[in-house]
């Protein structure tokens, strides 16, 4: 089981940090299972996710989503945007425009491959049922 973070944090149970007793209330005790059950439903997803597609692609979204996290902290929390993170973003909306040409590029050369394929045991089988003539 894993134990939050904040239980080191906050000299819990005798005193917090504010010099105050610390009182779990039912507020903290509702976000703390609504914490576990929403870590959960990421969980499972993730697993039933990776049922479905690769684990670079798997690995691409997840870059994205962390991505997109700083960048909502930055709006939600006004935090200030340093160089790194408009760097880091820009590389990671790079690298997945990259990767999904690639992937695109792989799958029409593995339709082109199979067409041919294709094509190729079609005339093959008109030869062995084509009619001889004497």
């Amino acid at each position: 089981m894993l134990i939050p973070a904040w239980v080191f944090l906050l000299d819990i149970p005798v005193i917090g940090k504010n010099g105050r007793s610390f009182i779990f209330s039912q507020d903290i005790i509702v976000l703390l299972l609504l914490d576990g059950g929403l870590f959960h439903l990421q969980s499972v997803t993730a697993y039933a996710l990776m049922g479905r597609i690769s684990p670079v692609t798997f690995s691409v979204a997840s870059t994205v989503k962390h991505a997109m996290s700083v960048w909502l902290s930055i709006i939600v929390f006004s935090n200030q945007i340093n160089f790194l993170s408009a760097i880091g973003t820009f590389f990671v909306f790079v690298g997945v425009f990259l990767y999904n040409k690639a992937r695109q590029r792989q799958r029409a050369t593995f339709q082109a491959m199979a067409a041919e394929q294709n094509h190729k045991q079609l005339v093959q089988d008109k030869r062995v049922h084509a009619p001889q003539s004497r």
